[in-house]
């Protein structure tokens, strides 16, 4: 590999050993940089060199394989020579870090150390002990986290539940007030518009817009401005198994729940459609109990 043979293997060894006894980049380059390598480095070079030892996976393992080889008499003359005292302990560190470690031929991993009271704990050692603790923490508060959330969210969802219910409950509530309104003014329906709600009475009726020669039974003209809407906009008509059916014969289309009801086109009206004309909104009620009456041999096909 030309990248790994840039340097020797004993400068990749003590950069190494530098390093993880905590000596910064900075000091191992210069006239008075406390490590001599085989041939002048600059920071850059270093700092290249390490950043791939630690983040280049193909070179890192390349790099311990050829580590593995350094002998041991060529480390402790690399220390001796190459090393300058910098500080009180500092060939101290490194020669504990390189003669104290037990280094397997086999490219297998090292082994520490026998313990020794006086040698300072190794950088990588150190680190190590530092992100496993950090790790632990994250972990139980993630956990912690984690638990509280699950708690939160199973109090959320019972809530929820309750919440649903209750909203069904006043919708059918609503729903049954406003059956008994519209049986009370005679509707067999109901268009409810922002500001007027007509009552559906007859079961074929024309919705529009009333002129002077020509009334309808739906005039928007009482809703807003009915510029836009035709004098005969659509036919609403009652069929005979109790659905309303809208037809649209006017020049604009009718949009129905958003979907568009063009000229000519007709459709079964569900109740609470949103039905949109002219820039006009009305919300479609139909009375069940009236409709019933209209036609009580349906009685059991009419929701």
């Amino acid at each position: 590999d030309p990248d790994l043979s840039r340097w020797p293997a004993i400068d990749d060894y003590l950069l190494k050993l530098a390093c993880e006894s905590g000596v910064a980049l900075e000091s191992l380059v210069g006239a008075d940089s406390c490590v001599k390598f085989a041939s002048v480095r600059t920071l850059d070079d270093v700092r290249a060199r390490w950043n791939s030892m630690l983040r280049d996976d193909a070179f890192a393992r390349a790099c311990v394989r050829r580590l593995a080889e350094v002998r041991d008499d060529e480390i402790e003359r690399a220390i001796a020579q190459r090393v300058a005292p910098r500080g009180a302990t500092l060939r101290e560190v490194l020669e504990r870090a390189g003669l104290g470690t037990s280094r397997r031929r086999d490219g297998g991993a090292e082994t520490e150390p026998e313990s020794d009271d006086g040698a300072p704990p190794r950088f990588s050692r150190a680190e190590q002990a530092i992100l496993r603790s950090d790790l632990v923490e994250r972990t139980e508060a993630g956990r912690a986290a984690e638990t509280k959330a699950k708690a939160k969210r199973e109090v959320g969802r019972g809530a929820n539940a309750t919440t649903l219910k209750k909203i069904k409950a006043l919708e059918r509530s609503a729903q049954a007030a406003t059956a008994r309104l519209a049986t009370a003014k005679g509707a067999l329906a109901e268009l409810v518009g922002a500001n007027v709600t007509f009552e559906i009475a007859k079961r074929d009726c024309v919705i529009g817009r009333s002129t002077e020669d020509l009334k309808v039974d739906v005039d928007l003209g009482s809703e807003g401005n009915a510029s836009k809407i035709s004098r005969q906009q659509a036919f609403l008509k009652l069929r005979w198994n109790g659905e309303f059916a809208l037809r649209n014969v006017g020049r604009r289309p009718i949009w129905c729940n958003n979907s568009p009801l063009t000229t000519g086109q007709r459709c079964i009206l569900a109740p609470h459609t949103l039905i949109e004309v002219g820039g006009m909104r009305l919300l479609f009620l139909p009375n069940p109990t009236l409709i019933r009456a209209a036609s009580p041999e349906l009685l059991e096909k009419i929701a």
